[in-house]
């Protein structure tokens, strides 16, 4: 644009040199080349100065081969026309290497292969969500260049991941220790960004692919952990209702030892001719012989 612009600014000098040299008519329309040339020369020039960098964008000032410490924001700024700004962008990124074709920036199986301390080999798929310093996109910009990711934090993370896992047996990796390893590689990715001007928000472990029969002897043991807890639920739940039952046998005998001991021949006497005045009062024969034995009793039949 600038080059334009002094192209149309020379033309319409050498327009007004040349236009009291000629005759008429080629003095006018020299004349108005020379305005034509000035105007447009003029627009375009101011043009190239104005710049509008895009919001969740950094605007990098280079000058002829030298980067300047100064970043634009997102909006509009006014610099030299001879300078160009790049665009880097400083939103929220991630970048996933995963085992699934088509889920990570790199096609195909892009998950990260590690070794545990237990000497397997198991594959991770892994999420990073990061974001670049604005006030040091300038500094990222000449020692890194636009693309961070292929060159800084694809190696970093698969080396993160590796130095994490080595500590690590296999399944406590997939099981008791993964959120200490996540914790772990986050510091790490922290530190080793931070570095070079890029932010680390958060690690994601997404998936843990150990072989085959690992898997299947880790399923085994939670299978085994499970039963044995199932087992220790029924055994005190058994305890417990033979405390129970105790508790209610211990109760039954003491009532009952309490009633033996209140019944004295008078007060079985005294009940039993209690029961034989209501079945009298019903309308019933009773013959009650002397002596306390049983007595004869005789229902009438029903009209």
């Amino acid at each position: 644009m600038v080059l334009i612009a002094i192209l149309l600014l020379a033309a319409a000098a050498i327009a007004w040199r040349w236009k009291t040299r000629v005759p008429f008519p080629l003095s006018t329309r020299l004349a108005g080349l020379q305005w034509v040339g000035l105007g447009l020369g003029t627009v375009i020039f101011l043009g190239s100065m104005a710049v509008v960098v895009p919001p969740g964008q950094a605007g990098v000032v280079v000058l002829f081969g030298t980067v300047r410490d100064r970043v634009l924001p997102a909006g509009l700024h006014f610099i030299n026309p001879f300078c160009q700004v790049v665009q880097m962008e400083v939103r929220t990124r991630n970048y996933t290497m995963s085992g699934i074709a088509d889920e990570g920036q790199k096609r195909g199986d892009d998950s990260i292969p590690v070794i545990t301390s237990d000497g397997l080999t198991v594959k991770l798929d892994a999420t990073v969500f990061y974001h670049l310093d604005q006030d040091r996109c300038a500094k990222i910009y000449e020692k890194i260049g636009i693309d961070v990711e292929g060159q800084i934090l694809r190696s970093q993370i698969r080396t993160s991941l590796r130095d994490a896992a080595a500590g690590l047996s296999a399944t406590e990796l997939y099981t008791t220790h993964r959120m200490g390893f996540v914790d772990n590689v986050s510091k790490t990715l922290t530190t080793a960004f931070k570095e070079r001007g890029i932010v680390m928000e958060q690690v994601l472990l997404r998936n843990v692919l150990l072989p085959d029969q690992i898997t299947k002897a880790i399923n085994d043991k939670i299978a085994a952990d499970q039963d044995a807890q199932k087992m220790a639920f029924v055994l005190q739940k058994e305890k417990q209702e033979a405390e129970r039952k105790r508790i209610e046998a211990e109760g039954q005998a003491k009532a009952q030892q309490i009633v033996s001991q209140s019944l004295t021949p008078q007060i079985i006497e005294y009940q039993r001719i209690q029961a034989l005045r209501d079945i009298g009062a019903k309308g019933n024969l009773i013959i009650t012989p002397m002596g306390g034995a049983t007595p004869m009793i005789q229902v009438p039949a029903r009209k």
